[in-house]
């Protein structure tokens, strides 16, 4: 289809861009806050856990008297000892703080032991006796849903089977008999690792109150809170939780991972307990991307329309459902993309295994499906003679279209903004193929659209509460549940404050992710936050400006309609009339403004399944280099064109956009943890290999800032969508460079070799 457009691109090159400094850079390069596993005081115990040697067992009888008599042991627990809910989880609660009957994976956790120091915990670790009895290993998801399993063989009590969708749009048999062309392949993705600098750690403190202090990284500190509290029979006020001040998640810290098992130590010792795993228990016990074979099959006519697609997607989400369901929701609702279609037939399937535990991680199940879409086009388009922009460009769904599952969505232009953009760029102008280096290296380069669903889907966690407040110091305090993962949300809620309310950067406070002081907001997940931090500051405005001019009215004896928010404080004919410090000194303290924003399901009840109510969109260039020598790759190149509407922080965005980019690239050709057996093939980063900065390609981000008219979203997240479109662009450029499809990722040195062996170069 065409598009005329209403308004010009309004283009902002954020490699040009001036950067705002992060306002919490001097304080995290200087160590202060540093990690909350970093939180060491005297009077500490040491925490550890006794994960299982084996992947699937039975257990037949725990003893754990030899532990508890070693001097400097304060305790020696197992699942006997939960004074309450020994299970937990999100939509699926199966995952057990410590196992009763059996377990399900390597490094599931059985025991826990809190001792004076290090060298006493693994002592004790070391005197627990477990024994097990061996139960049949559940390695690959297909045969784990074969119907003749026996009982034995199901990772949990009813079968293998932790969740299926499934959607149909049009005859699919009318459709695929319209078609001229049809492409249809298996797609394998890897299973990769979070590789985050700090592992999973921090401090459980009994507050002297008969609660606890929670000090860990995560994304909710207010569902840590349920959870510990349902775990200990506490009622929830009992237990305060303060969120990370430090990043380095990329969803692996999503779901509460040691908190539980550290906050049972410390109730049961009433002291304080460290707990910090090393990185060789952090890859046993941690979750993964989910590891997926897709089939996918697209058919288009003689002109290149699309005419059907048909997807079955197959996802190993090992032992416990963590976000599983959830990422299949995803993988299913982005499997048709930003296109039209006559008829498309989507089903999946989500299978329990014995290979460790796959949950949240960056991308979050779009990517996985979004690589073998786009080769699905590229290949189309080759089929059909046409340029792979055009082709995408020929089967775009309007900006007013329902979404990819027949949804509601909010009107967005985005996927055809961005590949205006992309397709007039000078990478893409050039030449797709050539060689170089008396033709020891191939160059190619490849072209991706994708979207990507913004918040949570319908029946997610989509409620959020904030607060906007004067201080009584007089500074302008937006408080939320939200913890700084590294998006430079500090800054991000500075700015929609200076935008909206009309204030200064350095009159803003934010106030995050501390269950004494701010409300429950919502789990971090992307750029949610910053979003929800625009939408809330929108939405009070008014409101705000109300209340300050009223209240500044009565002090300075004059009309509130005599007034306006300004940088510093409240003006009156051009002039500050009375600083924000002023006023709030010369208020009661009962008396300070003070609104409370309630934000609502960013996905309306009338939205069936699963689905997403907001898109964003980017389209993106790759060049890469083969060397036909010994088959490495490099990333030459990389465009990112994004369409997610205005930019909050130019700096926060250039570098989820980079960072992103990175590791969706290394996805493409790099990582890969493969389970044997139910054990992982590397267990630390010397035998895992994730990207350098001398991986790094050489990046060019443009941020197409329009939104449709009257959008009631604003900017959508740009911390997810890069890994969306690298993973898929990069893949592109390599079946470009190598004239051979790309099927299975990663991508690696003996794979390039056996596709040249295969094609004429």
């Amino acid at each position: 289809m065409t598009h005329t457009w209403s308004t010009p691109h309004d283009i902002l090159r954020l490699n040009d861009a001036p950067l705002d400094r992060r306002p919490d850079s001097r304080a995290k390069l200087g160590g202060t806050p540093g990690y909350l596993s970093d939180r060491i005081a005297t009077g500490q115990l040491r925490g550890l856990f006794l994960g299982s040697p084996l992947p699937h067992a039975r257990i037949v009888h725990i003893d754990t008297t030899k532990a508890r008599a070693i001097a400097g042991v304060h305790a020696v627990l197992t699942h006997a000892d939960i004074p309450g809910e020994a299970l937990y989880g999100l939509r699926k609660v199966d995952r057990p703080v410590l196992c009763s009957d059996k377990v399900r994976y390597v490094g599931d956790a059985v025991a826990a032991v809190a001792a004076d120091d290090l060298a006493t915990a693994y002592a004790a670790l070391a005197a627990i006796e477990v024994h097990y009895e061996a139960l049949p290993l559940v390695d690959d998801p297909e045969a784990a849903l074969q119907t003749d399993l026996p009982p034995e063989a199901w990772v949990h009590q009813g079968g293998n089977l932790l969740h299926q969708t499934h959607y149909q749009h049009g005859n699919l048999r009318a459709a695929e008999a319209q078609a001229s062309h049809v492409v249809e392949h298996i797609y394998t993705t890897p299973r990769q690792l979070h590789a985050f600098l700090e592992t999973e750690g921090g401090v459980a403190e009994p507050d002297g109150h008969g609660g606890l202090r929670l000090y860990f990284a995560g994304h909710n500190p207010a569902r840590e809170c349920q959870v510990i509290a349902d775990m200990l029979g506490l009622a929830r006020t009992q237990v305060h939780s303060v969120g990370t001040p430090v990043g380095g998640s990329y969803g692996g810290k999503d779901e509460l991972t040691i908190q539980p098992i550290a906050a049972l130590l410390a109730w049961k010792t009433q002291l304080p307990v460290r707990m910090h795993l090393s990185r060789t228990q952090s890859v046993d016990f941690g979750v993964k991307r989910h590891p997926m074979r897709i089939r996918m099959r697209t058919g288009c006519d003689a002109q290149g329309r699309l005419c059907f697609q048909y997807t079955d997607i197959l996802a190993d989400t090992g032992a416990y459902a963590t976000h599983g369901p959830e990422v299949l929701d995803a993988a299913l609702e982005h499997a048709p993309g930003p296109y039209r279609y006559c008829a498309v037939d989507l089903h999946a399937r989500l299978a329990y295994t014995n290979n460790g535990v796959a949950g949240a991680f960056r991308g979050f199940g779009a990517v996985q499906v979004q690589f073998a879409l786009e080769q699905q086009m590229d290949l189309l388009a080759e089929k059909v003679g046409i340029d792979a922009a055009a082709f995408r460009a020929l089967n775009l769904t309007a900006p007013t279209d329902p979404g990819p599952l027949g949804q509601t969505v909010v009107p967005f232009d985005g996927p055809q903004r961005a590949l205006d953009v992309a397709r007039q760029h000078p990478l893409w102008q050039g030449p797709k193929r050539w060689h170089s280096g008396s033709g020891r290296y191939l160059h190619g380069v490849g072209l991706a659209l994708v979207h990507r669903s913004d918040g949570f889907g319908k029946g997610g966690p989509s409620h959020s509460r904030m607060v906007l407040a004067l201080a009584a110091d007089g500074m302008i305090e937006l408080r939320c549940g939200f913890t700084e993962l590294g998006q430079n949300l500090i800054g991000s809620m500075r700015n929609v404050c200076v935008r909206h309310l009309h204030c200064a950067a350095t009159d803003v406070r934010p106030v995050l992710g501390d269950t004494r002081c701010t409300p429950d907001s919502g789990p971090v997940a992307a750029s949610r936050a910053t979003t929800l931090a625009w939408r809330a500051a929108a939405q009070a405005s008014a409101s705000w400006h109300q209340q300050l001019c009223a209240a500044a009215a009565r002090v300075l004896a004059c009309e509130p309609a005599q007034l306006k928010l300004g940088a510093g404080g409240l003006y009156r004919e051009h002039t500050c009339a009375i600083s924000y410090a002023q006023l709030a000194h010369a208020l009661p303290v009962h008396a300070l403004p003070s609104i409370t924003v309630e934000l609502h399901a960013e996905d309306p009840q009338c939205n069936a399944h699963d689905t997403h109510f907001v898109f964003g969109a980017c389209a993106a260039l790759a060049q890469v280099r083969v060397d036909c020598w010994n088959g490495m790759v490099q990333v030459e190149k990389m465009v990112m064109c994004s369409a997610l509407g205005p930019v909050v922080s130019p700096q926060g965005m250039l570098g989820q956009m980079e960072g992103g980019a990175v590791m969706g690239m290394a996805m493409c050709t790099q990582e890969d943890l493969p389970c044997v057996q139910g054990r992982y093939t590397a267990r630390n980063l010397d035998a895992y290999f994730i990207p350098t900065f001398a991986d790094a390609p050489e990046m060019d981000v443009l941020a197409i800032q329009n939104l449709p008219e009257a959008d009631p979203i604003g900017p959508r997240g740009a911390g997810e969508i890069s890994v969306n479109f690298a993973t898929p662009v990069v893949a592109n450029a390599l079946a470009r460079a190598l004239r051979h499809p790309v099927t299975h990722l990663p991508v690696l040195p003996n794979d390039v070799i056996a596709m040249l062996e295969r094609t004429d170069v």
